[in-house]
């Protein structure tokens, strides 16, 4: 039986949570769920007082600060990277146990990344809210996943230029999918294995959607540059895949995906749809 991942219910989970419930984001390799984060404070108004630190040597009291000043303001404090500061993750417990709920803010919550690691606190994870979000398998599900992260608001954000906009981020996600799908086939995808993250793509979309609307002409040489040399070239070390990624990006990238014909693969099936509504690229996805 063929099943498809449910959507990444962030939501759900803070609904469900407590002051005193620390909801837990167990890592995989390929998943950051920090832009889901930062989206869904500011849904909920939380944008400002939204407080996050990357652990490392050094930074504990720095963190404990941040946990003592948001359980009295009501600040959202999210820990990452908990797995890389082993040694002051017993400190980690003894402020959870010491925590009165009674005397918190109803609004604070505690948010944690981790990797699976021994060395978490076992009664940090029992009375928290465990969540992963593994990446989706298959380049349906990736670029569907991709286009749900966009949402409706993002895909229509390029007033000046919107028929290029779409065709060119539809590509850019199909570019995205592809060159995860690669890495299943071993050293004939990628000489060396790269985690490329869902923050590559957002930052290739969001300069994406500023040269298009600023430049009176889609500058494909440029995006191609910083798309495939800096954002995702910048985690690629072997020559002939800095060779791949450029020409696989050069084929979507480019001034025949304005036309409805162009064909992203020699399969007929992959194009960048007509200009259109969000529900309809999903629908086509589909």
């Amino acid at each position: 039986m063929f099943i498809e991942s449910p959507p990444f219910d962030l939501d759900g989970s803070h609904g469900d949570s407590l002051p005193s419930t620390p909801i837990i984001f167990v890592l995989t390799p390929g998943s950051d769920p920090m832009s889901n984060l930062v989206t869904l404070a500011k849904a909920k108004g939380m944008a400002d007082r939204f407080k996050s630190i990357s652990l490392g040597q050094g930074q504990g009291p720095e963190a404990a600060a941040m946990i003592d000043e948001g359980q009295r303001s009501g600040n959202w404090v999210c820990l990452q990277n908990c797995h890389l500061y082993t040694s002051w993750m017993p400190e980690l417990e003894k402020i959870q146990e010491r925590q009165d709920e009674s005397m918190m803010n109803q609004d604070y919550r505690l948010w944690l990344t981790t990797f699976s690691s021994p060395a978490f606190p076992v009664p940090v994870l029992q009375s928290g809210i465990k969540l992963t979000n593994e990446p989706p398998k298959g380049l349906k599900a990736n670029m569907t996943r991709t286009f749900a992260d966009i949402g409706e608001e993002g895909y229509e954000a390029c007033e000046q230029k919107p028929r290029e906009y779409k065709k060119l981020v539809f590509a850019l996600a199909y570019f995205h999918a592809a060159i995860l799908e690669r890495r299943k086939y071993g050293a004939i995808g990628w000489n060396e294995r790269y985690e490329w993250m869902t923050s590559d793509f957002d930052c290739s979309n969001a300069q994406l959607r500023m040269f298009v609307a600023e430049q009176p002409e889609v500058p494909y040489q440029a995006l191609n540059y910083i798309i495939s040399e800096v954002n995702y070239g910048g985690r690629v070390t072997d020559d002939r895949d800095i060779r791949t990624i450029n020409s696989m990006l050069r084929k979507y990238i480019c001034p025949e995906i304005m036309s409805d014909n162009y064909r992203l693969s020699k399969l007929d099936i992959y194009y960048a749809p007509p200009e259109g509504t969000l529900p309809q690229v999903i629908e086509y996805l589909d």
